[in-house]
């Protein structure tokens, strides 16, 4: 998926999960993007989240207005701006985490920097898992990992 060009930004884009929660992300951008399936409108909403004993950035990336991936601040986003994306794969029901440091991260993440979260989350609770680490400015590979996830469900 290649994104073309910006199509709008603005404020308090608000999403019902299917658990019914409604959160509001203060602002967001969107793009249109091509693929070989024609094209898409893709939005990237930024807000913040109470995770891991802390309020963190959450970034959402929407492909077509479904939710394809989330990302969340690191321990030191105040100084590195990087955000983190769990990776998932798919199992015989639903999706299952790939387990940091047991699992191997499958080879279609390899155009990815990846870290254990654990590493980069120093928190009661954190997950076992592998991530996505992005820069909150490299939007390119947000929509990147959202279309993999997307195209992994099909």
């Amino acid at each position: 998926m290649q994104v073309v060009n910006v199509l709008q930004a603005g404020k308090d884009h608000q999403f019902k999960w299917p658990s019914g929660d409604v959160q509001i992300y203060p602002t967001w951008i969107e793009y249109r993007a091509v693929a070989k399936d024609g094209e898409h409108k893709i939005r990237i909403g930024f807000g913040l989240r109470q995770v891991y004993s802390q309020e963190r950035i959450r970034v959402v990336v929407w492909i077509d207005g479904h939710p394809h991936t989330e990302f969340l601040g690191a321990d030191d986003f105040q100084v590195s701006g990087e955000v983190l994306s769990e990776i998932k794969v798919g199992g015989d029901v639903g999706e299952n985490l790939c387990r940091y440091p047991k699992d191997s991260i499958p080879e279609r993440y390899a155009m990815f920097n990846t870290v254990g979260l654990p590493v980069r989350i120093n928190a009661k609770g954190v997950r076992k898992a592998w991530a996505v680490v992005a820069n909150i400015s490299d939007h390119r590979a947000m929509v990147a990992l959202a279309a993999l996830r997307r195209y992994e469900r099909g």
